[in-house]
């Protein structure tokens, strides 16, 4: 690594003193060593903000060009973002399990299932109340997610609390169609 940084160094060096040995190179320091002490630092000054201008017109310039060419993208995606989620109610399908189905019985069935034990539950009016022990979060997570997703119950109210393992709760939960 340092042997090819050296390496590299080193043609750097001799790039650049071939590029003072160039003719043109050669007659433009001999025409600015001719010119007074104020000349040559006014001529620094110039230089130097003709390259700050080129720095700003080759490399700063085409970024903010770009922003509001970005920014209009932008602005395009959140409005049809915005359109999808105002219409996204009309692209849902029907739930899969048939709209009759006591909410009791639809949860009862869909819990032995998964496998997720209802320590007790209560049905509510329409709502019905549910009450899990020392169950995995993970499952539990996914076994609602499917029953809003698939069968369209949904969580009205809920209350998690850590079980005495990691990973385990205790949920209270009221879920309705």
């Amino acid at each position: 690594m340092n042997k090819t940084l050296m390496q590299g160094k080193e043609k750097f060096q001799l790039l650049a003193l071939k590029a003072q040995q160039l003719p043109t190179v050669v007659a433009g320091k001999q025409w600015f060593s001719r010119q007074s002490l104020r000349d040559q630092k006014i001529i620094k000054v110039l230089a130097g903000f003709v390259i700050v201008c080129l720095i700003i017109a080759l490399f700063i310039q085409p970024f903010y060009s770009k922003q509001s060419v970005y920014q209009a993208k932008l602005d395009k995606s959140i409005a049809i973002y915005e359109q999808l989620a105002t219409n996204a109610h009309k692209f849902r399908g029907k739930a899969r399990s048939s709209g009759n189905t006591p909410i009791l019985a639809l949860i009862t069935q869909q819990a032995k299932i998964a496998k997720v034990n209802l320590k007790r539950f209560e049905p509510d009016d329409a709502n019905l109340r549910i009450w899990l022990d020392d169950e995995s979060f993970d499952h539990v997570a996914r076994w609602l997610e499917t029953l809003t997703r698939d069968h369209g119950i949904k969580v009205k109210q809920i209350s998690i609390e850590r079980g005495d393992k990691v990973g385990r709760i205790d949920l209270r939960a009221t879920l309705y169609k």
